[in-house]
């Protein structure tokens, strides 16, 4: 629940977060992480008005306690030990609010190619709900790296492609009106 008046009254913030019972917060920046009893590790950009699921490698689903440093989340699991994972792999990185991109662009992954991770930037003049999404090279949905409502202004997300076949991938974003494909080569 999220209150915007010092507790007077409270409103309901779950969009995305498919385990309502949190065991724990952590915050960095504007970002805001859940851990849940049961349903892994969430984070909202938008002060919890949105949830997107980060547990990728997470095995035990349980999160107790969060700690983080510069680079790393830490998150203590019921009976799994300590799950590690990079920062830059869940939240973005906005460019200054003095610059506000004047429309709609998705960016040319880099490297391209790549072997492993690459990074995806793009651009929204206003706030709008985001969806960037990497494909196959026939057409099946293999990560989804942004699902969320954003703010104006300049991203970058990184694409971790470990497991998956070399070859040809596309990404594409759908930002309120705007939808753009690109093409990338992953090479190992």
């Amino acid at each position: 629940f999220l209150s915007t008046n010092n507790g007077t009254s409270w409103t309901a913030v779950r969009k995305g977060l498919t385990d309502t019972v949190v065991l724990s917060l952590a915050i960095k920046g504007t970002n805001l992480f859940a851990g849940t009893d049961g349903g892994g590790v969430f984070l909202s950009t938008n002060y919890g008005t949105s949830w997107a699921d980060v547990s990728m490698g997470l095995v035990h689903d349980t999160i107790f306690s969060f700690a983080m440093n510069d680079n790393y989340l830490f998150a203590g699991t019921y009976n799994g030990g300590v799950w590690r994972r990079p920062l830059s792999e869940m939240i973005t990185s906005s460019v200054s609010s003095e610059y506000q991109p004047s429309g709609f662009s998705l960016k040319q992954n880099y490297p391209n190619p790549f072997n492993e991770s690459t990074k995806i930037g793009f651009s929204i003049p206003t706030r709008s709900f985001v969806s960037l999404k990497v494909f196959d090279a026939l057409g099946r949905e293999v990560s989804v790296l942004a699902s969320e409502e954003l703010s104006a202004g300049t991203y970058e997300r990184h694409w971790d492609a470990v497991g998956l076949a070399n070859g040809v991938y596309f990404y594409k974003i759908d930002a309120g009106s705007f939808s753009e494909t690109k093409e990338t080569h992953l090479l190992r």
